[in-house]
């Protein structure tokens, strides 16, 4: 595929258990979860598709001279972020959407790659919690 393939499927599998997780939630916390999870889902699959967009804004743009690779790579930020005000945009006029998910789901891959790159570091963690006296 590309040269971020394995990256994209470990993150795309992470967001959509993290998704499920959160569907799951709002089972118990919501009286009519179904527009919830619908927009949920549809935000977080839109959200999904942008970063394989911009996986392969990336990886085609690094073979670009730098002034293309600039137009490309800002004229592709320009779509996506179309795509997602077209996405807040349907969601809020649907009445089967819920927004805050729509939203959520739109951010959620955000959120999962952050994470996962914040607790992918052990020795960062073992170093913070170790008391000064030990040192």
């Amino acid at each position: 595929m590309g040269y971020t393939w394995d990256i994209q499927v470990k993150i795309f599998k992470y967001t959509l258990i993290v998704m499920a997780a959160i569907a799951g939630c709002s089972v118990v916390l919501f009286d009519k979860p179904l527009p919830f999870i619908y927009a949920l889902i549809f935000g977080s699959l839109i959200g999904i598709l942008n970063f394989r967009n911009l996986a392969l804004t990336l990886e085609k743009a690094v073979r670009m001279t730098p002034g293309q690779a600039q137009v490309y790579a800002g004229s592709r930020y320009f779509i996506r972020y179309m795509i997602n005000g077209i996405v807040i945009f349907v969601s809020i006029k649907a009445d089967y959407l819920n927004v805050l998910g729509a939203v959520l789901g739109l951010f959620l891959i955000k959120f999962v790659v952050v994470v996962t790159n914040l607790f992918n570091d052990i020795s960062f963690f073992k170093r913070i919690f170790i008391r000064k006296e030990e040192e």
